[in-house]
């Protein structure tokens, strides 16, 4: 059996090229890479967070 999701990967790259132009192209994969960074990031946080004591009684809260 042939690796379809392989080939259809091709194609859908393959039509966006066609459809759009290259900046789009690009500024739909920059804003992609900024989805991601930002769930690196918010991945980071929530892991920093569950190493951190739990805050008591307001002491850490920001001003």
């Amino acid at each position: 059996m042939p690796n379809t999701t392989g080939i259809l990967a091709h194609a859908l790259r393959r039509t966006e090229r066609v459809l759009l132009a290259g900046g789009q192209q690009r500024a739909r994969r920059n804003a992609w890479a900024a989805v991601c960074e930002n769930r690196r990031h918010a991945a980071d946080r929530s892991e920093a967070a569950a190493l951190l004591p739990a805050e008591r009684g307001g002491a850490l809260r920001r001003a």
